[in-house]
């Protein structure tokens, strides 16, 4: 196979090692259904609008790519929104009702705004750090995780590795209960960071603001079946 185009971060590659023709006015490279700058090296989004049924809702949600889970309250908002459809058992087809669809038009006015999010890519880094967050709320909970440094002579570095977020069952929960699936949630996606990252992790910690829910976690009792492990 013939190498026809190339992209890369690093300048002095870019400029000097290889004779191949870089597409070097291309600063933003689309990869992977992402965009790339391949000067500041971030990731970032590119968002179109779209009409107002269910149909064109789900699809509107589905051209949010988001793979590695950065744009978690975006999403949050999409899933909770979808589910106040499907309470209303609207046709596929069904145009949504005025209130309903002003909410909606709100909504995606806001998305464009994406475009404006800078991610840093690269995570090589020393003396690691893994923070995880897990926090709920009546609509949903989720868990996000950070990558922070400590070196020796600069400033602290903390950057986003990922998120995930679930949206509250339809059947009515407490507070302490989603905070418990929070927490869970958390758990399972901070062994999933640690194993795609596969490099020395000084200490990981792991934090929820719900004081009840980590007493049940640190005891013997059962709050829920489902949720003890």
């Amino acid at each position: 196979m013939i190498l026809r185009k190339w992209c890369s971060s690093y300048s002095p590659t870019t400029a000097q090692e290889f004779s191949l023709d870089r597409n070097s006015e291309e600063i933003q490279v689309k990869t992977l259904g992402m965009i790339w700058n391949s000067v500041s090296d971030t990731f970032s989004y590119k968002v179109i609008n779209h009409s107002y049924t269910k149909r064109d809702v789900l699809s509107q949600i589905a051209r949010i790519y988001d793979p590695v889970g950065l744009l978690g309250p975006v999403i949050s908002k999409d899933k909770i929104f979808m589910q106040q459809l499907w309470l209303l058992k609207l046709d596929w087809y069904e145009i949504l009702p005025p209130d309903i669809s002003q909410q909606w038009e709100n909504f995606i006015k806001t998305l464009s705004d994406l475009e404006k999010i800078r991610i840093p890519r690269c995570l090589l880094e020393t003396n690691v750090i893994l923070h995880g967050f897990a926090d709920a709320s009546s609509k949903g909970y989720g868990a996000a995780t950070y990558f922070q440094t400590v070196p020796i002579d600069e400033e602290l570095n903390c950057r986003l590795i990922c998120r995930k977020s679930r949206v509250a069952p339809t059947k009515i929960m407490t507070i302490l209960m989603l905070e418990l699936r929070a927490c869970l949630l958390l758990s399972k996606l901070i062994h999933k960071v640690i194993s795609a990252l596969k490099m020395q992790i000084e200490s990981v910690q792991l934090w929820s603001d719900s004081t009840i829910a980590l007493v049940w976690i640190n005891t013997s009792s059962k709050p829920s079946q489902d949720l003890h492990q």
